[in-house]
């Protein structure tokens, strides 16, 4: 495997950060391509010997369509086709939401520290657009740690898959989605990564520790709420990618370009996560409707 170089303006000694092991063959260019190709091609076969079991999602929606007795019997029906999770499962699904969550705060505060002391040193836009390199170096490891967590967060497909239910196109796009995003901020040092890195995590953050509980047996509320936060950080990501662009003398024409590879991927995904909140959310009123 070929030694890939740091980015422009890294001054990092790679020795020093966590898992530099496995910096130069997970930021070789083939490696997120055969990665992403292997996972999706991999969730298609296991959906297709699903069956007909439905994805929740959709079971949900076509569920909330029905009033009665006939909404009642296609609950069940799903319910049915749902395979129950044993302990062992149950612990590590547990375990792995406790620890993306963890690591998702971990990131959240260093990230919004190193922001805050850089805006105190160095002034507001020195630090937006990371003018001296000073939050890229600081970050580096974050930015290369929280790469590799998107590797290991494709297992939220496989966990769905090992219940006996589908997996959502939103779900394996978003995934194969984060990693090309990352790998690109990371492979050609896009200072750029703060903003997703802070978003993401805080959001991550919130919405692990709600499915560790879950796992648990609570039953937490203000599950529609994460995916409103969920679509809310990519709006909130436009703004600052028009900021960005919009900013003179913010950006190299590299960085810029990149910009552009990542509006490609959080345009389709917003329409996504707005289609999936109308159609799991947005019918619940009309169904208390009709069975009142």
């Amino acid at each position: 495997m070929s030694q890939i170089k740091l980015p422009a303006g890294t001054a990092v000694n790679l020795e020093n950060v966590p898992l530099h092991q496995f910096y130069h063959i997970s930021l070789h260019p083939a490696t997120p391509l055969v990665i992403v190709a292997v996972y999706t091609l991999a969730v298609q076969y296991l959906n297709s010997t699903r069956g007909k079991n439905l994805s929740r999602i959709e079971a949900k929606r076509q569920s909330l369509q029905l009033a009665g007795d006939e909404l009642q019997k296609d609950v069940g029906t799903v319910s049915k086709a749902k395979k129950e999770s044993g302990p062992w499962m149950t612990a590590f699904i547990v375990l792995h939401n406790l620890a993306l969550a963890g690591f998702s705060y971990w990131c959240a505060t260093n990230y919004t520290a190193a922001f805050a002391k850089t805006v105190g040193e160095e002034g507001l836009r020195c630090a937006y657009c990371d003018t001296n390199h000073t939050i890229w170096n600081n970050m580096f490891k974050f930015n290369y740690l929280f790469y590799l967590s998107k590797y290991y967060e494709l297992i939220d497909t496989f966990i769905i898959l090992a219940k006996g239910r589908k997996a959502t196109f939103l779900q394996t796009y978003h995934h194969a989605g984060a990693i090309a995003t990352m790998w690109v901020g990371c492979y050609f040092g896009s200072p750029q990564l703060i903003f997703y890195v802070v978003e993401n995590s805080i959001i991550h953050t919130l919405m692990y520790t709600y499915f560790a509980l879950t796992a648990m047996g609570y039953s937490p509320p203000g599950k529609k709420y994460l995916t409103h936060l969920q679509i809310f950080q990519f709006l909130i990501g436009l703004v600052f990618i028009a900021l960005y662009i919009t900013l003179p003398g913010c950006l190299t024409p590299l960085q810029r370009n990149l910009l552009f590879v990542m509006l490609s991927y959080l345009i389709p995904l917003i329409y996504l996560f707005v289609d999936f909140s109308m159609k799991t959310y947005g019918n619940k009123g009309k169904v208390k409707a009709k069975t009142m």
